[in-house]
Formats: structure tokens, sequence, C-alpha cells
């Protein structure tokens, strides 16, 4: 028997199995990464995307196929071993998410904007955007962190994941000290309240390493806000490692 799947259409607007495919964080988010892709992935790709055990993945691109949100079909290969199972967007919800997810997308700018001034009338904007970055950071469920102490490297590969995420485009780069962001989701926000906006991400980003227990810290963003494409830097450094004091101190 075949395991290619044929998803049922989806009519104008969610139907029930629809919304209760869509109730799950974790499936919106693999729906998400899934249209970004723009190709078909398998269940360990698309979990990676999300930061998911490809088994997990799986039950959740399952329901989401049974839905009719994806097509489930089998790779077709000449070689040996057994073929993935791929998943892609159906065609008949690409155009309805795209049109919720630019909604959704619109009413977080408005609230984000409308903190960005209430947040730009206290004293020590700078300090205070940085403050509320780092309290962003705890609440961000979105780095998978291990129990030892993490490398430079690693530390810099898991926020650059983070990064990608919430939709910054990131670009690290560890030898000159830089993770180049070449998208802002909060660029019509950051024109009119650039400090508070930049702060916020800044004490994000300072925050998430600091969890990581790692040697690599954030000391700086220089922001470049152009009509075009958007380039922030990150400026990044290695912790110094204190000298230990002589026995008897």
């Amino acid at each position: 028997m075949s395991d290619d799947v044929a998803s049922p259409p989806l009519a104008r607007g969610y139907n029930q199995a629809g919304y209760r495919a869509l109730d799950a964080p974790s499936r919106r988010e693999l729906l998400v990464a899934l249209q970004r892709a723009g190709r078909p992935l398998d269940s360990g790709e698309a979990g990676a995307a999300v930061g998911l055990h490809p088994n997990t993945a799986r039950t959740h691109l399952d329901v989401l196929s049974s839905a009719g949100l994806l097509n489930r079909r089998t790779e077709e290969r000449s070689q040996r071993g057994r073929p993935r199972v791929l998943y892609e967007v159906s065609p008949a919800v690409d155009g309805l998410l795209g049109n919720e997810a630019e909604r959704a997308e619109a009413g977080y700018r408005e609230l984000a904007r409308t903190l960005a001034q209430q947040l730009s009338q206290l004293p020590d904007v700078p300090q205070e955007a940085v403050r509320a970055g780092r309290r962003w950071a705890a609440v961000l469920d979105k780095v998978q962190l291990r129990g030892e102490t993490l490398s430079a490297e690693e530390a810099l590969e898991a926020v650059t994941v983070l990064l990608e995420r919430l939709g910054f485009r990131p670009e690290a780069d560890l030898a000159g000290r830089e993770l180049r962001l070449h998208r802002c989701p909060y660029m019509d926000v950051a024109r009119d309240n650039r400090v508070v906006v930049c702060g916020a991400h800044l004490g994000m980003l300072k925050a998430t390493l600091e969890r990581m227990v790692s040697p690599l810290e954030a000391v700086g963003l220089e922001p470049l806000l152009v009509d075009g494409p958007s380039l922030c830097t990150v400026r990044l450094a290695l912790r110094e490692t204190p000298e230990e004091a002589p026995p008897g101190d």
C-alpha cells in the first residue's frame, strides 16, 4: 500500500479540523516553516527548523495533513533505502494562510508601536529598552539549551536559529565577531522608535547568550535603517575569564 495520502481540500475559511490543527503553537510554527522553505520537507528538516524532534514533528505534520493544510507524499528516488515522506503546504490554503499571517503581523506591529511609544516616555530610555529586552528573553522558549556550557560556536549557532525563527534573517560571522541581521520584523516601528526597538533586541540577545553559559556576549547593536533592504550589525565579544585568586586570599 502506498504511503501517499491525498489531503482533502480546505474550503473557503478553515473547517473545524483546520481550526483544531492550528490550535497548537508547534503546528503553526511547522506550517510557517514549510511556507518559508518553499519546497517539500521531511519531518527531520521541518522539525529542525522549529526545534522539534523528528518524531514529534512527524506527529504534528500528520495532523496538519489530515486537516487538509498540508499535502503528504513519498519521495521519488532510484537509490536504495526507504524513501522519505515529504510534506508541503496545500495550494488550497496557501493564499488564505498568507492573508491570515499578514493580518496577524499588522496587529503585532501596531501593538509593538504602542508599547515602544510608551517606553520612550520613560527616563533613561536606552537602559529601559535593554531591560525590556532582557524580560523578553525570559519568556522566549525557542532555544533548546543543553545542560553543559556551550562554546562560542555552539552559542552563536543557537542564537542564529532563534533569530531566524523571529524573522531577522541572521548571518553569523564568529571570526569577525559580528551577527548581521538582514531583516528586521519591526522595521516600521524602529523608524520612529529606534532606541527602544534596537535596545530591546540587544537586551534580548544579551540575556539569551548569558542563559547559554557561553563565553560569547552581545556588546552592541548598530542599526542601519534605509528604504531598501535593512542591515543591522550585532557586535559580539568573548567574555574575559576572571583570574583565580591566589590561595589564602
